[in-house]
């Protein structure tokens, strides 16, 4: 590994109390657990993070976060409570707290969505030595590969035509292309601080498989996810 010796990583799970599409998504019972715990219980696992917190401004998902162990030591402050808050905001006023607290640095920031309950420890650890080994200041997790062969990207003009998405003619129609699944974003310290951004212009690829991609956004999903989360259960005793 770089440097012969393990970054300290600090991993920031961001749950606000509201939510328009699925009411009280984050804490909403999924399987024997609140949604947030498997975020929780596999950043626990994963050998790599030094430090899990838990950012909310809700009470009842702040109490749900330390009954699963992870450190939940603020309600956020009234600006970064609004329906309009950047992660990128709540992450930042995280590592700062963190740090001033801890008398660190961190090196590798961690960014994990309460509703990817299917991510296992093993994906945050293998996500972390990658970005950990690499030049690259960021890296992001996505689902793929999927064929470009049928173009199955459309958008609707200002006509109201279905049309192709993108129509450049140096793109193999036979590439495959990957899309990000919001299941981890890390970046080094750094650049994080600096540039306020989880993302670069060329970042490290984290390819997760559809199942742990899973993001529970609606119903839908929600449903999904249980019925992934009893598989594993059976197969793995989750």
């Amino acid at each position: 590994m770089k440097k012969n010796c393990l970054p300290n990583v600090l991993a920031v799970i961001p749950a606000r109390g509201g939510s328009k599409r699925l009411p009280r998504k984050n804490i909403i019972k999924i399987g024997d657990h609140p949604m947030i715990a498997y975020s929780i219980m596999a950043a626990k696992d994963a050998k790599l993070v030094t430090d899990l917190l838990v950012s909310s401004e809700d009470e009842e998902i702040l109490d749900v976060a330390k009954q699963y162990g992870a450190l939940a030591p603020f309600k956020r402050p009234a600006h970064l409570a609004t329906d309009d808050v950047r992660n990128i905001d709540v992450v930042l006023h995280a590592l700062e707290y963190m740090e001033s607290e801890k008398g660190i640095k961190y090196d590798i920031i961690v960014l994990l969505q309460p509703t990817a309950p299917i991510r296992k420890a093993v994906n945050i650890d293998e996500a972390i030595q990658c970005l950990w080994e690499s030049e690259l200041p960021t890296l992001a997790a996505v689902k793929g590969p999927y064929q470009k062969r049928d173009p199955i990207l459309k958008r609707i003009d200002a006509d109201g035509n279905l049309i192709a998405y993108c129509k450049d003619p140096k793109l193999d129609p036979r590439e495959p292309f990957y899309i990000y699944n919001a299941a981890l974003y890390a970046a080094k310290r750094d650049y994080f601080v600096k540039e306020k951004c989880f993302t670069s212009e060329k970042q490290v690829p984290f390819v997760m498989d559809k199942y742990c991609s899973t993001d529970v956004d609606e119903l839908a999903d929600l449903l999904a996810a249980e019925v992934y989360l009893k598989q594993i259960s059976n197969k793995e005793g989750f």
